[in-house]
């Protein structure tokens, strides 16, 4: 694997290979964040492009990068958070089946092996009817197996904040699920 830093040096050197092999390995994972915040293939796209020039703009203008993946994912979750404000609007989706395989890395999860197919798509529905700030981090921590740290510093917000948000998101889950409980009963 190459040097990040040998990398960037390339890159500003103008070697458009180097870019590509410094954002390739992060692609994959990048689209999954924007997704889950955006929910939406298009507007997902739009976000990667967009973190895209702008990286490539950033470092062509020697700015300094000292880690470039969390550099990276800030910049796209900071693109599609900003995407997402400009739509003004929350999609909802009717195939929640569509999201799956997006937001699962490639790796499986605990709860994979816990909780069946249907289970898994019911928790996603509810998941992608929460707000954007609690969606963000239950997806990053859950989905993406991030750390509070590592959330507080993508998000640019304090652990307590995540941590405030993660328990908050947890307790909507748990009431939007009584409520669909409740429904079934009647």
């Amino acid at each position: 694997m190459h040097d990040e830093q040998h990398l960037l040096a390339q890159c500003r050197q103008g070697n458009k290979d180097a870019f590509y092999l410094l954002v390739s390995p992060h692609l994959a994972k990048a689209y999954r964040l924007a997704f889950t915040i955006l929910r939406s293939h298009h507007d997902a796209e739009d976000a990667i492009q967009n973190s895209l020039l702008e990286a490539y703009r950033t470092i062509s203008e020697n700015k300094e990068i000292h880690h470039f993946s969390s550099w990276f994912y800030r910049l796209v979750t900071h693109r599609a958070i900003d995407l997402a404000r400009k739509l003004g609007k929350e999609r909802q989706y009717t195939e929640i089946s569509d999201v799956l395989p997006f937001l699962s890395n490639s790796h499986h999860l605990p709860v994979d092996e816990v909780v069946s197919k249907e289970e898994e798509q019911e928790l996603l529905a509810h998941i992608l009817k929460l707000d954007m700030k609690y969606r963000v981090v239950l997806v990053l921590y859950y989905y993406q197996n991030m750390k509070i740290s590592e959330i507080a510093e993508l998000l640019q917000i304090k652990e307590g904040t995540v941590k405030s948000r993660l328990f908050q998101a947890r307790n909507l889950l748990y009431q939007s699920y009584q409520g669909q409980r409740k429904e079934e009963l009647r």
